[in-house]
């Protein structure tokens, strides 16, 4: 319960641009069950000394250690697994994300990445939404995923330099770009061999924009 809340003030001091207020008021009420939480269990103590006799010891008791944990733990869960898609959130893996988030946010650099998120063709949680397939077995796969990273960062039992599990798909660009009239323009006369994999989107746009440019960040991260 402590660890949830400090995950919540620490995200909550996060200064953004845009904020979900659903997000946020959903961090408030996660602080104030914590708080409920705490206080139900002193007063329990104290009031009844660890004695049950009563319905109501009985009735505190559960409320304390039952009920608010469980709700706590479900809202936490939901808020964290909505934070981890935050670029902020990447970014705190600082020893193997950091050079691939300091390309994102380089307005001099050519890659795709720093492409994408210059001129904010998606607005938010740019690492999230190119890294995730389309429709609901592309995010629980994404989720299920972070958390295999999150696991072998901590444990320290990753390799450099990061790859990824599988090549690059074509979906995760169409997802986006397919239904575009300027898309459909300039690949109209090959897109069937585009949608079916046969053509690689990093084939062509690899060349001069490649996903990320970061040779010197890339191997001083490396060496720490």
């Amino acid at each position: 319960m402590a660890m949830t809340l400090m995950t919540v003030l620490a995200y909550a001091q996060d200064a953004t641009f845009q904020r979900d207020p659903v997000e946020r008021l959903t961090s408030e009420i996660l602080v104030l069950l914590i708080l409920v939480g705490i206080a139900v269990v002193l007063y329990s103590l104290i009031r009844y000394r660890g004695r049950t006799e009563r319905a109501s010891s009985w009735a505190f008791l559960l409320l304390g250690v039952g009920i608010l944990p469980i709700v706590t733990g479900m809202v936490g869960t939901v808020l964290v697994f909505e934070r981890a898609e935050h670029v902020e959130f990447c970014m705190s893996c600082h020893l193997t994300m950091q050079p691939y988030v300091d390309d994102l946010k380089n307005s001099q650099s050519s890659s795709l990445a720093a492409i994408h998120y210059k001129n904010r063709y998606i607005p938010a949680d740019q690492c999230y939404q190119c890294h995730t397939s389309y429709g609901m077995h592309g995010t629980a796969e994404a989720k299920m995923a972070g958390i295999i990273d999150t696991f072998k960062y901590y444990t320290r039992t990753y390799k450099l330099p990061i790859t990824m599990r599988q090549p690059y798909k074509n979906e995760d660009c169409l997802k986006c770009h397919a239904a575009s009239e300027k898309w459909l323009g300039l690949h109209g006369d090959f897109k069937e061999s585009v949608f079916s994999d046969d053509m690689k989107c990093m084939d062509c746009h690899g060349q001069d924009h490649p996903a990320h440019t970061f040779p010197r960040q890339q191997a001083r991260y490396e060496k720490n």
